[in-house]
């Protein structure tokens, strides 16, 4: 008897989710990487790896 795995599969957004995200990337200041960093709402790198992926 086989016992199931636990594979991980990479998690994919429907399209429909993927272009609102890039609407609202749009939408944002162009140097909104920079006022993360600024108004500490970004300030070291551990799991999440940049502002945009904290957005995400």
């Amino acid at each position: 008897m086989l016992l199931p795995t636990k594979v991980k599969v990479p998690m994919k957004l429907p399209p429909l989710l993927d272009t609102r995200f890039a609407q609202f990337l749009q939408v944002l200041p162009a140097d909104y990487h920079e006022q993360a960093y600024a108004f500490k709402a970004f300030a070291r790198p551990r799991k999440i790896k940049s502002p945009l992926q904290l957005l995400q």
